[in-house]
């Protein structure tokens, strides 16, 4: 008996370490078959390894015991043909209505969606926690504080009302301390 028939017999008797010795062997000419028959519609779905994996499954489970494979050509040969007809019927079934991948579009031909608003229950509960925030100001630091929140910097807002930077933040880490928020 020959190294690859000692192999398939380990396989047969469910030995430890023959399944793994005889894919390490032999995923090579699998992935190979698989890769020649690869498109490139079906590359961008799936990976050579997808279809060695699905073969040697559909091996392990069903062939091993049931095949008389004489050579070790005639196994390279044989996985090598499951491994085209596997990406074959993938291959079909990509193109059935529901799966085609000729429908797929990339995300970069896509719009972007449209911006997603606040709910109108958050703005309901952000307008009264505003209210709240400034109805102990005086009117000029409301003011103020309307600024800041229109994205205006501590300096235009200083410059605006002729104060200091350092008056602004006094008055920004106040709030955000009645707020509760980081000071």
């Amino acid at each position: 008996m020959n190294e690859f028939e000692r192999l398939l017999d380990g396989c047969r008797r469910r030995e430890p370490g023959a399944f793994n010795n005889l894919v390490t062997r032999y995923l090579p000419h699998v992935r190979a078959a698989v890769r020649r028959r690869l498109s490139p519609r079906l590359r961008s779905r799936f990976d050579s390894h997808d279809f060695a994996q699905n073969v040697w499954a559909s091996f392990f489970q069903v062939t091993i015991d049931r095949l008389d494979l004489p050579t070790e050509d005639a196994l390279v040969a044989y996985l090598s043909r499951m491994a085209e007809l596997k990406v074959a019927e993938e291959g079909r079934h990509q193109h059935t209505r529901k799966a085609d991948v000729r429908r797929d579009v990339s995300l970069a031909d896509l719009p972007d969606p449209p911006a997603r608003g606040a709910t109108p229950s958050a703005e309901a509960i952000a307008a009264d926690g505003w209210e709240v925030l400034i109805a102990n100001l005086s009117q000029q630091e409301q003011e103020m504080v309307r600024m800041l929140r229109d994205g205006h910097t501590h300096q235009a807002v200083a410059d605006q009302f002729g104060l200091t930077t350092k008056t602004i933040q006094r008055l920004a880490v106040r709030l955000r301390g009645q707020a509760g928020g980081p000071s």
